[in-house]
């Protein structure tokens, strides 16, 4: 059985990989707004496939200011020293457009990457994050290898994209590569999409063994308000004339939009107070059925909502309470069915609430299957 401080070791490296996973890139597209101050033309770029022998990357990202002040970019950091970031230093009147650079130096060998570059701008509340990734090769590969995850003729590098968080209101998208591994000529077009999701391509024919991107984006003014947290998109491909269904899976996280809400408003709203993140289940036989609770109260001055309740793995079912009047304390209860699990098991369960100061709680479920 865990020990305390293998629990918390445990909990840590989920969290940390949970968090990159939801951190994940948000592309292409002027639906890229942050705080009506600022929008970006994306905020992931994707060198693709690269040689070592092709030297030094570089990528540029489009800032526009949509506010009515001007606006600075006071700095930008990266996350290693092989990414080299440059800005645009001068204000950025309202209507204006800026621009940062970032130069992959290309020199640590073969490998896949992903680095963070964090802009820091004048009038926003926090920084925006961008991403730059790819993978650097030092011997080419086939299409058929680059994209293992094949529906016909069409290649893609993974079933399954994350968009990252999505604010209730607002539209995010992602550029995302398919091949055409046949010898020969396709056309393309994209259908069953599900509501909110758009997918488009620069061109309907892919010429043979060749590369294009697409642009998937999700907006959530297109789905009523009734998509919360962790949302699968999904839509299928039209091959010269041949359906192939769900080729695809773009994952996004949707949250609440308190960008309308002053300071003041925002520390006034629902607080939720946990009287435990954790609820440890001990060692049970495969097949249990077990049962806990995780009691809150809501210390804020408005009404405390649970949208959805997401868990990262199987077999859990979670009890969403009625909104919690203040000073009130209420239940989450969660079942967890244990059937076809074994070892270790850390559960992490994600509620989408309405609280300002904590829109995305993560709670944890641990237990030992035997």
């Amino acid at each position: 059985m865990m020990t305390m401080r293998d629990m918390n070791r445990l909990i840590c490296s989920v969290i940390i990989l949970f968090c990159l996973h939801f951190a994940g890139a948000v592309g292409a597209g002027a639906q890229n707004v942050f705080e009506q101050t600022v929008s970006f033309d994306k905020i992931v770029h994707d060198f693709g496939d690269i040689m070592m022998s092709d030297g030094p990357q570089k990528c540029s990202f489009k800032v526009k200011n949509i506010s009515d002040r001007p606006i600075v970019i006071h700095r930008v950091l990266t996350s290693c020293g092989c990414t080299e970031p440059t800005w645009t230093q001068e204000p950025i009147r309202p209507g204006g457009t800026g621009e940062i650079q970032v130069v992959f130096s290309n020199d640590q060998g073969p490998y896949p990457f992903s680095k963070s570059v964090t802009v820091y701008v004048s009038g926003l509340s926090k920084p925006v994050i961008l991403k730059v990734k790819g993978v650097v090769h030092d011997k080419p590969k086939s299409l058929s290898e680059l994209f293992p995850v094949a529906s016909g003729p069409l290649g893609f590098r993974e079933g399954t994209v994350s968009m990252g968080q999505i604010e209730q209101g607002l539209a995010r998208s992602i550029e995302v590569e398919l091949a055409n591994t046949s010898g020969r000529s396709i056309e393309v077009s994209f259908t069953d999409m599900t509501p909110g999701l758009t997918v488009s391509m620069p061109s309907g024919t892919i010429p043979a063994r060749s590369k294009t991107r697409i642009t998937c984006m999700v907006d959530t003014r297109r789905t009523d308000g009734r998509k919360w947290g962790k949302t699968p998109f999904t839509f299928s491909a039209v091959v010269d004339g041949k359906k192939y269904s769900k080729v695809l899976t773009v994952e996004a996280l949707v949250k609440e939009n308190f960008t309308s809400l002053t300071e003041a408003q925002k520390r006034a709203g629902a607080l939720p107070q946990f009287e435990s993140s954790s609820l440890e289940l001990g060692v049970v036989g495969s097949g249990s059925r077990l049962t806990g609770e995780f009691v809150v109260k809501n210390i804020g001055k408005e009404p405390f909502r649970i949208y959805k309740a997401d868990a990262s793995e199987g077999g859990v079912t979670v009890d969403i309470p009625e909104p919690v009047p203040f000073g009130e304390e209420a239940a989450v209860r969660v079942r967890v069915d244990t059937s076809g699990q074994s070892g270790e098991v850390l559960n992490i369960v994600t509620l989408i609430t309405n609280s300002p100061t904590r829109p995305i709680i993560n709670l944890f479920v641990i237990y030992t299957v035997k």
